[in-house]
């Protein structure tokens, strides 16, 4: 079938094609859930053009559209193809994932009831497998306080307010088109030149105010718009909002405004009120503000006293210190003034780098947990694991930027016997590889060694074998670097003091554990700990109350549960692998399984110690290599 015909005219000629008797516009609308309006302005479209195709659109005033073919054999070689492009779609409804979200989507589009034969014939599934499938869309809907009710003889419909129903559409796409560029017709909620223009208009607006949103932020804006504009054409009009948006409100309230004139010119449809309300709120879930306006609005100091309670937190339970950090208390300022709203309006967020916060940087994703639980306490309302990975993002760069000052040169000296030309060349080549590591203090001669005042020193590079006991490390290497050399000295200039045994002890070892749920796994390594005297009796609901705030399954079969708040005197950890994978949260499997002790009163830095775990349940090789272990030395080997 040509190029020409767009995905939705294609689906159009086939509902034509599929009955002998004319069609009304309505009835095809509401089997490709689109609008009245859509179907006949596609309909004009075809009918122009749809010759080559080997049929002709006819219009019975009155009763609808009918399908004549007036070339057989062109119209045999362009339907089969439709034919099989439409069994590409159906593929969709082989897994209960697809299906679902099917039904969720006709469902929350639907203006009456349906009946679930005609998910029966649309689907080509069994009543019992639909009724099966409504089940979890139920589960779904109930979390958006949405309902699924049945009505004898006229079939099931979604009930609740019209702001929650958008909330659940816009998840519906966000699971839907996830990791794809949106398509033409893609979906009945955003063709592609509503939903580009709509962003074209929010960017000409971000530029006119020289504001600084994220891509994901600007799409999610454009797709609750787009939304917006399908469900006024459709006659869904939202409710007004109990709370009334004052004064502190005036920025949003401005260029929602002036976002709406723009969009109604384009889609000449009228937004009442409400609906400008409705943009209001997704502006407030949006980071809009520059921090050098801070100062001057209304609610800074009180979104800055929750930040300043976060930063006592984190001080408190994990020893991470961020009080004269002013770059970290701006940015996370401007972040909880959205994320506060977000939650306020039980909006929905996605952050796209979740699951690799969690396994690359989990003391970051920890220390957001414990930060978090701050904006909980505040307003009422668990966060999730999406706002806490956008805590733990700016934790991570606070963190960063704290080793960075608090980093130790190392102070080195070059002992060099080739003559003075080889040694800065030597000196020279080193700074090139290790600037940020080492400063080189001196070059000598070897028969100035000795009497070279040592207090300060903490490396001795040489090209020649030095035999004295000196107080400071020597590494011998070659005048012209070898790729051993700059191996050997990467080691000595990074190493940590931390190494995985200080954590291990082989009693704290559990290996192919026949447990099948994860709350069997945690009770089992609790009562262990607890008849060790390690832990307090309540230890087990502890880690299993952490769990609920956010699951600790990173990926790569390993999960690193831990308690809600530190309740040992040392940092340690507890490992057990299982026979099989078990499903931990989510259908994300897992087979090993390190339980992670943090000490009560907080010591050292903990960087250290997550950066050698992460490169342990990072490697897959060591992770196989953990499950197939047969004793308890050849696991502990697997973290050397």
């Amino acid at each position: 079938m040509g190029s020409r015909v767009s995905k939705r005219q294609k689906d159009i000629l086939l509902v034509l094609s599929g009955t002998k008797d004319t069609i009304t516009a309505e009835m095809i609308a509401k089997e490709l859930g689109v609008s009245d309006r859509t179907v006949r302005n596609e309909l004009k479209a075809i009918q122009a053009d749809c010759r080559h195709l080997g049929v002709v659109i006819e219009s019975v005033r009155g009763l609808g559209y009918k399908l004549q073919v007036t070339d057989p054999a062109l119209y045999a070689e362009n339907f089969s193809q439709l034919v099989i492009e439409k069994k590409e779609e159906y593929d969709q409804f082989l897994d209960q994932d697809g299906r679902v979200l099917y039904l969720l989507k006709v469902l929350l589009l639907s203006k009456k009831e349906i009946k679930i034969e005609q998910f029966e014939d649309k689907i080509y599934v069994s009543k019992s497998t639909i009724q099966n499938d409504l089940k979890k869309v139920r589960e779904y809907l109930s979390k958006h306080q949405l309902k699924l009710v049945y009505r004898p003889h006229y079939g099931i419909m979604v009930e609740g307010d019209e702001y929650k129903k958008r909330l659940c559409l816009s998840e519906y796409f966000y699971h839907n088109f996830r990791g794809r560029r949106i398509q033409k017709d893609s979906s009945p909620l955003l063709d592609q030149q509503l939903y580009v223009t709509i962003k074209d208009i929010i960017i000409k607006k971000i530029n006119e105010y020289t504001l600084n949103i994220s891509d994901m932020s600007l799409e999610n804006l454009a797709t609750h718009i787009a939304i917006a504009c399908k469900r006024i054409e459709q006659g869904f009009i939202i409710e007004h909002f109990k709370e009334p948006f004052d004064s502190g409100h005036a920025f949003e309230k401005k260029v929602a405004e002036e976002l709406i004139i723009d969009v109604q010119a384009y889609t000449h449809l009228q937004f009442p009120d409400s609906e400008i309300d409705y943009i209001i709120v997704h502006l407030l879930g949006t980071r809009l503000l520059q921090e050098n306006k801070l100062s001057e609005l209304s609610w800074y100091e009180e979104v800055n006293s929750i930040v300043q309670r976060m930063i006592k937190r984190l001080d408190m339970e994990l020893n991470w210190d961020f009080h004269q950090d002013y770059e970290f208390s701006q940015a996370l300022t401007l972040h909880l003034r959205a994320a506060i709203n977000r939650l306020r309006f039980r909006m929905n967020i996605r952050n796209p780098l979740l699951d690799e916060i969690k396994l690359r940087h989990p003391g970051a994703f920890e220390a957001g947990v414990v930060a978090s639980r701050v904006l909980e306490e505040y307003t009422g309302i668990e966060p999730g694991e999406h706002e806490i990975a956008y805590i733990a993002l700016h934790i991570g760069v606070a963190l960063e930027r704290k080793k960075s000052k608090q980093k130790k040169i190392k102070r080195v000296i070059i002992v060099c016997a080739s003559g003075l030309g080889s040694a800065h060349l030597l000196a020279f080549r080193i700074k090139q590889l290790f600037s940020s590591e080492l400063e080189i203090v001196d070059i000598i001669n070897y028969y100035n060694l000795l009497q070279y005042d040592m207090s300060s020193i903490d490396l001795i590079i040489s090209t020649i074998p030095i035999k004295e006991n000196l107080s400071v490390p020597i590494e011998v290497v070659n005048t012209f670097l070898n790729e051993e050399d700059v191996e050997e000295l990467r080691k000595k200039l990074l190493s940590g003091e931390n190494k995985a045994a200080v954590y291990l002890h082989p009693s704290r070892i559990f290996m192919n554990l026949a447990l099948d749920t994860k709350e069997k796994v945690i009770g089992f390594l609790g009562d262990e700990l607890y008849k060790r005297g390690l832990v307090p009796e309540n230890y087990t609901q502890l880690v299993l109350e952490r769990e609920e705030f956010a699951p600790t399954c990173f990926g790569n079969l390993v999960a690193i549960p831990h308690p809600i708040s530190p309740v040992t005197d040392e940092t340690f950890w507890t490992i057990c692998t299982l026979q099989s994978p078990i499903d931990w949260h989510n259908n994300q499997m897992v087979q090993v399984v390190v339980l992670l002790n943090i000490q009560k009163e907080p010591g050292k830095n903990l960087e250290e110690m997550y950066k050698v775990l992460i490169q342990v349940i990072e490697n897959k090789t060591i992770v196989q290599n953990m499950i197939k272990s047969k004793s308890v030395a050849a696991l502990m080997g697997e973290f050397n």
